[in-house]
Formats: C-alpha cells, structure tokens, sequence
C-alpha cells in the first residue's frame, strides 16, 4: 500500500508539473533564433499614444530593419487617447489579424486617466484577456509588457499628473501579470521616475507638454532599456 500511494503521489506532481510547463510562456529568444534561421517575424507593437507617436517605436522598426534586412514586418497599432478597454475590443483588428511573433504592450497610463473612471482591477483583467487572447490565437507569440513614462503638470494646463492619481497601481497590474505569467517586463517608469526626482529640469524638457516624451527624451530613456532587452534576448537565443 506505501508503494501504490507514493506512486499516486508521483502521478500526481508528474501531472501538475506537465501542466506547469505546458502553461510556460515561450521563450523570447524564439523570435531571434526564427530571424536567424531565415524565417520571417512580424512585430507588433500595442498602446496609447505613447506607443502610436513615440519615437522608441520608430527605433525599434529601425533595429529590426538593420539588423534583419527584410525578414521583419512591423506594425505599429497604438490608439492615442485610448485605454485597455479599446485595447481588448480591437485586439483582433489591431493585433491578430497580423499574426505577430513578437508583441508589445501598454495602456497603463491611459487606464489610470480619471476621464475613464476605470477600476484597477478592470484594467487587471483587460490585459489579461489581451495576453490570453494573444496566446489563443497564437502561443508561440511572445509578449513583452511595458509601464511607460510618469506625467507632471505642465505649464499648458495639461494636468497629466494630477488626472492619473492610481498610475502606480495600474502599472502594478503589469507587474503582478509579468511577475505570474512569466513574461518580460520593460518597467520605463522607474526610470523616468528617478529622473523627475533626481533631474526635474531634463524631465520636464523631455516630457514638454506633461503627457508624451520628446523624441529626444525618448531615446534618451525610454528605448534604451528596450534595446538593451532586446541585445540580451538575441544573445541568449546563441
């Protein structure tokens, strides 16, 4: 009797463990070892206007362009003014349909805008149905999930900070997701944090109207930390 209920006991965590691994998210370095293998990737990148206009897209298109000639089709479909909750109604429109490889991800900080009156925890459950949906359709794709820039209250009246008093708890839902699921997390927002606190007059010429960072600022914060995930993940993929 010992022996058959330590063999139901092994039965048991051999099927919890195959359930495990089979839930994994896929790894990133998947889309750099199919670039290198000569397959061609599509890249999506998902948000508000954060995403639509900032330049850290541009760069990115431009990365993938030089460093994989022709073998990337990017495509930016960011909604500027727009949150989780268009976010997950366009997602087959704006994202499945183009059956993307690579997927990045952020509406935290349109999510936390007052004008919204959106919970947290619906913003919670928006971008895990965006995930879910995503992994539906394809569970090879890989998503990467972003916080991105905090606003202040510029001069033109724009009160972009003041409007998104639960911003940190927004960006937390992509945190816990990151942290659960195991996927990459680009956190832009602890580093244009420190540099309001530690450097307000270059933030403030970084983010000149309170909501959206200059080109300048962009790539000098924002795309950075995605480059340089970007650099390990394809170097991990050798």
């Amino acid at each position: 009797m010992p022996t058959l209920r330590l063999l139901s006991v092994f039965c048991a965590l051999s099927i919890l463990l195959t359930g495990l691994i089979h839930a994994a998210p896929p790894a990133p370095a998947t889309v750099f070892r199919n670039l290198n293998d000569g397959k061609k990737q599509t890249v999506v990148v998902y948000g508000t206007s954060l995403t639509h206009g900032g330049a850290w897209s541009k760069a990115l298109k431009e990365w993938f362009a030089a460093e994989y000639p022709d073998k990337v089709t990017f495509i930016n479909s960011g909604g500027p003014g727009q949150n989780s909750d268009w976010g997950l109604a366009n997602l087959k429109a704006k994202v499945l349909n183009h059956h993307p490889d690579l997927v990045f991800v952020e509406f935290s900080y349109n999510d936390a805008h007052d004008k919204f009156k959106m919970p947290v925890e619906r913003g919670a459950e928006n971008l895990k149905k965006i995930v879910d949906g995503i992994r539906a359709e394809n569970p090879a794709t890989v998503i990467v999930l972003q916080t991105m820039n905090i606003g202040w209250d510029a001069p033109n009246g724009n009160r972009s900070q003041s409007v998104r008093p639960q911003l940190e708890l927004f960006n937390d839902n992509y945190r816990n997701l990151a942290r659960d699921q195991g996927l990459p997390l680009l956190d832009h927002y602890a580093a244009w944090k420190k540099l309001k606190e530690t450097d307000p007059k270059t933030y403030q010429s970084y983010v000149p109207d309170g909501t959206h960072p200059s080109a300048k600022g962009s790539l000098a914060v924002t795309w950075p930390t995605i480059k340089a995930w970007l650099e390990a993940t394809r170097a991990s993929a050798k």
